[in-house]
């Protein structure tokens, strides 16, 4: 009975405030001196007056909407840097302590605005990854898997990049770039590392086979 009657205690609103820090949240201070925030959009919807009276209900409300817009800011926030797949933004978003059911709504959100899109960041991804770092296609879906990606969308990414980027060519350019002279066999324990090293860039052997059949280091 007594936890239904403080849900019912209502408090006057004395003072509403545009935040100094974020122009698009209204600050709402009580007769009691406490304060809740407000997200400007939600505000527009239901507005409050100075002098209203508000219950801990209506406060809990303001406050869920209020945690969602923080969600989604920092979202904003975390897309600005970089593009992110979805798996990856809702572990960032769980790390920022906020709630399942508040991450799956602001996803949601950012999914219907294609504020995220799990193809075109696998695409962007790999482009990077394959034009800059020249890895091979083991390397490039391990990292893939990483950011929580669909087994089939990987697929098809890495089909399409490798169609655009040679894997012949890749390999060959780590060999110029460790100057290795064509038909100049290395010795077993330089071409044991030259070996490591393009594995570790995730290349198999048949496609690393296939180059050094053209150097001549077979």
């Amino acid at each position: 009975m007594r936890t239904n009657q403080r849900k019912r205690v209502n408090h006057k609103i004395i003072k509403i405030n545009r935040s100094k820090r974020y122009s698009d949240r209204i600050i709402i201070t009580l007769d009691n001196k406490s304060v809740f925030r407000v997200p400007e959009d939600a505000f527009v919807l239901s507005p409050l007056n100075v002098g209203d009276m508000v219950s801990i209900n209506d406060i809990n409300k303001y406050d869920k909407k209020m945690r969602i817009q923080e969600a989604k800011d920092a979202s904003y926030r975390l897309l600005s840097y970089r593009m992110r797949s979805v798996n990856e933004l809702k572990k960032r978003l769980q790390n920022k302590s906020f709630l399942p059911d508040e991450i799956d709504q602001v996803i949601k959100y950012l999914l219907k605005m294609n504020y995220l899109n799990d193809l075109e960041f696998a695409r962007l991804f790999s482009k990077e990854k394959v034009k800059i770092k020249k890895i091979g296609p083991i390397l490039l879906k391990s990292e893939l898997f990483k950011h929580g990606l669909d087994a089939d969308l990987i697929e098809k990414v890495t089909d399409e990049i490798y169609n655009q980027y040679n894997i012949h060519d890749l390999i060959a350019s780590h060999l110029v770039k460790k100057k290795i002279i064509k038909n100049k066999s290395l010795d077993d324990q330089d071409k044991k590392r030259l070996n490591n090293f393009l594995i570790r860039k995730g290349f198999n052997w048949d496609q690393i086979n296939d180059v050094y059949v053209e150097w001549g280091q077979i």
